[in-house]
């Protein structure tokens, strides 16, 4: 991927727009707040926001490390911290729940359920943490959760389940929890049990289970399209999408997963699956550059592309196509104008409006990744 010194320059002033956006949302960091660390991930124009769940956490602590390499600006090291804190107060050490211990709750320190992949999130943002910080906490946090992960978060074929409810409901909402199906977000968490078997030095986390999840994602689970789609476990059928349509392009770092999944195999499979998605992504490109309605598929697309840029077939993208998706992007990146509250997010959906973490956070990271010095945070690579 080549680019010029004005996308460069345009690419920076975008990330560093989204690492201020963070600052000033962010909940303060006080002893008497029990949101600290934490902020809201979609603001609205009218003024309403919505909470953070744990994942968009995880990847904004991400960003945020990579800011502050990236810039050097104390503020954004601290945020991230602050973060790790706040996401340390889900993770379940409770005595009375020993089927949840080391598991997190979903979005608040009394949440009571949560999404397996979500919380998968958050021990790879703490294995992050601990190579930032060399405290060795992080590291266990993240072994405790995969230990919990292996032993209780997988079905009878090995994938991954959707959620757990652990205690009642108490809110007047009952989140959705589809563990009928084989979800494709899912694919994502080969990535967290890559990096966990090398800072644990352990390979049992890329044996048996890392092996049989690659597998059945790449045989059940991506589709003629190249696209991954949740299928209905017991009959492998592909339903109407329980979350319509906001896992495709953006294949949540599955194609990623595969990548290190190749890494660790050499079993050319994995790469034959992800030339068939970037082939797939870029077959629906559209004529102003973007792949479909969200703009968050862009930075998960373009990061899949550099990651891969040694292994995977170029030849389903130019240098032209790569650059119109990415000014989409960065076209996407709210003024503040309708609310200030909003300037420096990310517009995921245009004709909604509203700014979001998810593609404010995977944005932060792969902009700096192109086009800075920053390059370790959803990598293929390891330190």
């Amino acid at each position: 991927m080549e680019f010029s010194e004005q996308i460069k320059t345009q690419g920076l002033d975008c990330a560093k727009g989204i690492a201020d956006w963070m600052i000033e949302i962010q909940n303060p960091h006080r002893d008497d707040n029990p949101a600290s660390g934490s902020f809201p991930w979609i603001i609205h124009p009218d003024g309403s926001e919505s909470q953070a769940n744990n994942w968009n956490i995880a990847f904004a602590c991400m960003g945020m490390l990579a800011a502050y390499k990236s810039f050097k600006k104390e503020e954004y090291q601290q945020a991230a911290i602050h973060m790790g804190h706040y996401l340390k107060s889900l993770q379940i050490f409770d005595p009375f729940n020993k089927n949840m211990y080391g598991s997190f709750r979903e979005m608040s320190p009394q949440c009571p359920w949560n999404y397996t992949r979500d919380t998968l999130s958050v021990a790879w943002a703490f294995i992050e943490l601990y190579r930032h910080t060399n405290d060795e906490e992080y590291l266990e946090r993240a072994r405790l959760w995969g230990e919990w992960f292996i032993k209780h978060g997988l079905d009878r074929e090995g994938w991954p389940l959707w959620g757990f409810q652990y205690e009642p409901w108490f809110s007047n909402r009952e989140p959705k929890m589809r563990n009928d199906v084989q979800g494709s977000f899912q694919g994502g968490s080969l990535n967290f049990l890559y990096h966990l078997a090398h800072e644990t030095k352990d390979n049992k986390w890329t044996s048996d289970v890392f092996e049989k999840m690659a597998n059945h994602f790449i045989t059940y689970l991506q589709k003629d399209d190249g696209y991954f789609h949740t299928i209905i476990r017991d009959s492998k059928e592909v339903p109407d999408d329980p979350q319509g349509g906001l896992h495709r392009a953006n294949d949540d770092l599955g194609s990623l997963g595969l990548l290190c999944a190749y890494k660790i195999t050499k079993n050319n499979d994995y790469l034959e699956s992800v030339n068939k998605f970037i082939q797939g992504v870029f077959n629906h490109q559209q004529k102003d550059g973007s792949f479909e309605e969200s703009v968050a598929c862009i930075p998960v697309v373009l990061n899949t592309i550099y990651e891969g840029k040694s292994l995977i077939n170029t030849s389903a993208y130019s240098n032209e196509s790569i650059e119109q998706a990415l000014l989409v992007l960065l076209h996407s990146q709210s003024d503040g104008k309708d609310n200030i509250r909003m300037k420096g997010g990310i517009i995921e959906e245009q004709h909604k409006q509203y700014v979001c973490a998810r593609s404010s956070c995977y944005a932060l990271i792969v902009l700096l990744k192109l086009f800075s010095s920053s390059s370790e945070y959803l990598s293929i690579n390891t330190p």
